[in-house]
C-alpha cells in the first residue's frame, strides 16, 4: 500500500496521509474532490459510505 495515498482502515476509517500530496484527496480545500468521488474511488461499503456522507449511496451498474 502506497502509505502517502488515502485508503480506508479494516474498521472503516477514512485516512488522508498527512504526507498526500496530491490535494484533489483534501476534501476540504477548494480543489479537492468531493468526498462522495474519494469514497467511490475506495470502494467503500455502504456502511463507510453512510458514515461520511448523507449522499445515497451509488447503485452499482452491474444488471
Amino acid at each position: 500500500m502506497d502509505d502517502k495515498k488515502p485508503y480506508l482502515t479494516d474498521d472503516g476509517t477514512l485516512v488522508i496521509p498527512f504526507e498526500c500530496s496530491d490535494n484533489a484527496y483534501k476534501y476540504w480545500k477548494q480543489e479537492g474532490k468531493p468526498m462522495t468521488e474519494i469514497l467511490t474511488e475506495l470502494n467503500a461499503s455502504p456502511e463507510v459510505w453512510a458514515k461520511y456522507t448523507h449522499e445515497k449511496y451509488p447503485e452499482s451498474d452491474e444488471s
